[in-house]
């Protein structure tokens, strides 16, 4: 009962931030939405010279802080709808463009770039720098808030090398179907496979990624009609940024196994997840040492779960559950409760 009661909060919260527009500072009309404000390209941004989505609480500090990673072809806004929900429960969320997409991609007049360098070229290494600086310029102007990184897909790689490499940085991690294994239609699909041939022939030729949209990214039609209408998701990718992109995410399980052995870490997975191989999680599960895992899989789920207006029950009840159960205020609770279990007669199990 008690679960079928959050859901259904869950689902109400969501329902009146999905009801409420957006455009330019966003100050909403319902009773939880009231409680956000929406900044777009704000005094961080222009520091770090990077496109990038703010969702504050409208009123008191924040309690927690969420840099939120995007997936290959989309861009940071595609949090929207988390990122106003965090928000609206007390939370700082926060998400970027990557160079080479969204409106990094779509900068035609350079207003992102520095120093003459062309954001709009796909380089993981120096986005991977852009979020270092990102984490750094959080924790400095909130060194006593929690920094939570979320990734989805692609983004995923990303979370955890962040984890990896600068532990001092990151106080928990939200993974949904991350990149251990490129599942075998990402590949054999008919659509893909001739478009990889003309691609091998022609190393410049754009591919479309109309097909992985809508064969692979989702089971929900609703997402895939979102995904093929926004414009700032990219429709075309050449050989030479799949193999960019293979490159980097090929590292996720060893930097998996770096990742420090007591940092929170949810893992969501879809069980109809067509771009990735949704059993592989398991591995990734084993690389990481972190005592501290929650694996949450979810039946009949594909692989865009979070960057959606669309987000499901289930996939809000596992964020919710985990954030709550990882807050400053019930870390009490939690050690209350294991000195009472101790005095009861519990022993180490190592």
């Amino acid at each position: 009962m008690l679960k079928r009661n959050r859901l259904a909060l869950s689902a109400i919260v969501l329902a009146s931030l999905l009801a409420c527009g957006t455009a330019g500072v966003k100050a909403e009309e319902t009773s939880a939405a009231d409680r956000i404000t929406f900044v777009q390209d704000g005094p961080l941004s222009k520091q770090l010279h990077i496109p990038l989505y703010e969702w504050y609480p409208k009123t008191g500090q924040p309690k927690g802080m969420v840099l939120a990673i995007h997936g290959l072809t989309l861009h940071g806004d595609r949090y929207e709808v988390l990122g106003r929900a965090f928000a609206a429960e007390g939370f700082y969320a926060c998400a970027p463009d990557m160079r080479g997409f969204g409106r990094c991609y779509k900068d035609d007049t350079h207003v992102f770039d520095v120093n003459g360098e062309n954001r709009q070229r796909i380089d993981y290494d120096r986005t991977f720098d852009d979020l270092v600086a990102l984490c750094q310029a959080l924790k400095k102007a909130h060194p006593d808030l929690p920094l939570f990184v979320m990734g989805e897909s692609l983004g995923t790689s990303f979370g955890i090398k962040l984890a990896a490499d600068h532990p001092e940085l990151i106080n928990g991690l939200l993974l949904s179907g991350p990149t251990v294994q490129v599942h075998p239609l990402m590949v054999l699909h008919p659509h893909n496979v001739a478009a990889a041939g003309l691609a091998l022939m022609h190393p410049t030729f754009q591919m479309s990624t109309s097909s992985f949209v809508k064969n692979l990214v989702s089971n929900d039609p609703k997402i895939v009609k979102e995904m093929l209408d926004d414009p700032l998701c990219r429709k075309d990718l050449t050989i030479a940024d799949l193999l960019r992109t293979q490159r980097f995410v090929k590292h996720t399980l060893s930097n998996a196994s770096k990742i420090k052995p007591d940092l929170p870490i949810l893992i969501i997975q879809g069980s109809e997840d067509k771009c990735m191989v949704p059993h592989a999680v398991t591995r990734l599960s084993k690389n990481i040492h972190s005592s501290d895992q929650t694996v949450r899989w979810l039946h009949a789920h594909g692989h865009l779960l979070l960057e959606t207006s669309y987000l499901r029950p289930a996939t809000v009840d596992a964020i919710d559950a985990w954030i709550r159960e990882h807050s400053p205020s019930y870390t009490p609770e939690v050690s209350a409760l294991k000195r009472e279990i101790q005095q009861l007669g519990a022993k180490p199990s190592d």
